[in-house]
């Protein structure tokens, strides 16, 4: 049968078919194929969903209905398993329709058949991406959050656990995580809130890595790990906000305000207010005056 896009639909003027089936397989392992078909005219009759592929080995290939009304629909589930021989990637099956259609001005029905491809992933190991959300900058001795996303682009992962460590500066509180399964095809987000030691002297770029092991379903260990930077110092004693700033060449500039600033603001706003007053009362005086 000739192969067209690949996609997880068929539909035509007559019908429509759609596809649903797990983001990843793994060789020798069931899964289902669940299939819905719905008529989008009158009169389509003696309608068969086939799928043939040579890398799945599916129980009943085929499913036939007699008759299905106009808007009507009906499922079918093919029971599928990727042979053992299959190897880690993409593979595609062909997926044909076959069904008669009468039209207002036909004298008998007319025979039609769609066929495209539908594409699978077939994975034999778990595959784990990390990516984190961090921040560039942080106080010593105050709390910041590290996040992250865990993906698994293979097959399902077990006993995932994961932790926050640094060989420029100690690491404490919220920083370890342990996440029990990991299904193919899915991620899951986490948090870790650490802090650095409250004295580390002179500011320090310090490289955090976050990394652990995982398991496959035969008890296999792997490992995981990411790293990122994060400038550390000391926080004025005079200083409020955040530790977040930028660099300008080799000078550091962080959005933190003095409190002398902020106190120095205050006053000027009070002796402001205390001169716009003055000047309008003066006005009135005047005016009552003339």
């Amino acid at each position: 049968m000739p192969t067209h896009a690949i996609q997880n639909s068929i539909t035509d003027p007559n019908i429509q078919l759609s596809l649903d089936y797990p983001d990843i397989v793994m060789q020798g392992k069931n899964f289902v194929l669940s299939s819905v078909i719905k008529a989008t005219v009158d009169q389509v009759s003696n309608i068969t969903v086939t799928i043939t592929c040579p890398e799945l080995q599916i129980q009943q290939n085929s499913f036939h209905i007699d008759k299905l009304a106009k808007d009507s629909t009906l499922g079918n589930n093919f029971n599928a398993t990727v042979k053992d021989r299959v190897p880690d990637g993409t593979f595609v099956a062909n997926v044909e329709v076959d069904y008669f259609v009468k039209g207002f001005f036909d004298s008998q029905p007319i025979r039609h058949a769609v066929t495209q491809t539908t594409q699978f992933l077939v994975a034999s190991k778990p595959s784990l991406s990390l990516n984190l959300q961090t921040p560039s900058n942080a106080f010593s001795g105050e709390p910041f959050s590290i996040k992250g996303t865990i993906i698994n682009q293979g097959s399902s992962a077990h006993n995932l656990q994961l932790s926050a460590f640094s060989s420029e500066v100690q690491i404490s509180g919220k920083k370890s995580v342990a996440i029990t399964d990991l299904d193919a095809g899915k991620s899951t987000d986490f948090e870790f809130v650490v802090q650095t030691q409250k004295n580390v002297g002179d500011p320090v770029n310090a490289v955090i890595h976050v990394n652990g092991t995982y398991s496959d379903d035969n008890g296999k260990t792997y490992s995981i790990d990411n790293s990122f930077n994060v400038f550390v110092r000391q926080r004025g004693l005079l200083e409020i906000g955040d530790a977040n700033g930028i660099w300008v060449g080799q000078f550091f500039i962080a959005p933190v305000v003095g409190v002398g600033t902020i106190v120095s603001s205050v006053i000027g706003f009070l002796i402001f207010l205390w001169h716009y007053k003055n000047k309008k009362k003066k006005r009135k005086t005047k005016k009552s005056s003339s």
